[in-house]
């Protein structure tokens, strides 16, 4: 008889938890492989020496970030009927940060030339400069952010992370991360944002979230070649494949479709049929 999981949800030590807690992010996002984690983390997936280095570069520059950013929270979701020497016992977690006000007030959003968006860098070792998986990762990144400085311009917090390895994610291990989250959130009375996957969207709905806009990306061919890489094509079409949905929650998660007021409209939602 399977031993039942014995989940505790926890604030993350850097000192002692970084190493399991990143393998666990690490992991979920090879089952199943999601497009959006090739892109964000090079060579996901591939093995060999390639994906060990990016691997290593992604866990050192996102401790750095973590710790650099005290307004930035991680949690660890542990299942302590794991037991033994040497056993690691974090199986989810998650990942936001609390913006106590306008996050864009200094750095106001500008429409920069086409090539400007290719100088985009994310945490980890990234794919090489000029690449085909360089290039779309800048150019989905670029306009996944596009919506940040409409909607986000006062304080709130975004949700950036959750995850669980795949043996958990019918056991409530991202829910009780996410319940963690909500209730910190709720208490200080923020509003939240966040990027739901196809997989993660099912979750954040039945926890007061509504989708808000499903973005459409737009990829230009290297050079404008009439004819791309088959590697170009194959993620092109994945990414098209895979939904996202910006999605909000009021403070509470209390929301009426047609009475709520969205914020950054100043009026309620109007839903077409």
């Amino acid at each position: 008889m399977a031993i039942k999981p014995d989940f505790h949800v926890s604030y993350v030590d850097f000192d002692k938890d970084w190493d399991d807690l990143f393998f666990t992010y690490w992991e979920s996002w090879k089952d199943p492989v999601q497009v959006t984690g090739v892109l964000t983390f090079a060579w996901l997936s591939e093995g060999g020496v390639l994906e060990k280095r990016s691997y290593e570069s992604a866990k050192k520059d996102y401790l750095d970030l973590a710790i650099s950013s005290p307004d930035m929270h991680w949690i660890k979701v542990e299942d302590r009927s794991l037991i033994g020497p040497g056993v690691n016992c974090i199986v989810a977690g998650g990942a936001w940060t609390q913006h106590r006000k306008d996050p864009f007030r200094e750095h106001q959003h500008t429409a920069s030339d086409q090539e400007g968006i290719y100088n985009l860098k994310l945490p980890g070792l990234g794919y090489p400069v000029g690449s085909d998986r360089h290039r779309l990762m800048c150019e989905f990144y670029a306009q996944m952010l596009s919506w940040r400085p409409k909607m986000m311009a006062r304080p709130h917090a975004h949700g950036q992370a959750l995850w669980a390895l795949p043996k958990y994610r019918r056991l409530g291990a991202a829910q009780l991360a996410l319940d963690f989250f909500l209730q910190k959130t709720d208490d200080l009375g923020l509003e939240t944002f966040l990027e739901g996957s196809s997989i993660g969207t099912p979750l954040y709905l039945r926890s007061g979230y509504v989708p808000i806009v499903k973005p459409v990306i737009v990829f230009t061919p290297p050079n404008q070649i009439k004819k791309p890489s088959e590697d170009w094509r194959n993620i092109v079409r994945s990414l098209h494949a895979e939904t996202i949905s910006i999605m909000w929650r009021p403070p509470g998660g209390v929301y009426t479709e047609g009475e709520t007021i969205l914020p950054w409209e100043g009026k309620p939602r109007r839903i077409k049929l």
